[in-house]
């Protein structure tokens, strides 16, 4: 089955989101990138795509740099999520995305 509308994460898909998720909140010291608050504040902590997850900035950027730590932020409410967005600065994610290819592209050559 294709991923996409009805497609359901695999078990092991699932956990390597949460732990993902957990390296991101630990890297970031479990505080709001946005507002400095913790990110338990609002009892369920989030994950902020810097360029965000859109069909476009998929076939844009890759998945590979849409789902990479480094375009992840911890947030504790959506409106700290909606504040991380630099998709509409175009030379910020062009930046965060070439800053992306070069971590990919070092990891693969070491």
């Amino acid at each position: 089955m294709r991923k996409g509308y009805g497609y359901r994460m695999t078990e092991r898909e699932s956990h390597n989101i949460a732990v993902m998720k957990q390296k991101i909140f630990m890297r970031d010291g479990y505080t709001c990138q946005n507002c400095g608050g913790s990110i338990y504040a609002y009892s369920f902590p989030q994950l902020a795509h810097c360029i965000a997850a859109t069909v476009s900035n998929i076939r844009k950027y890759g998945k590979e740099v849409i789902n990479h730590p480094d375009n992840m932020k911890s947030v504790c409410c959506l409106t700290c999520n909606d504040a991380m967005n630099i998709g509409f600065s175009t030379m910020q994610a062009h930046e965060l995305a070439n800053k992306i290819n070069e971590s990919i592209e070092n990891a693969i050559t070491n």
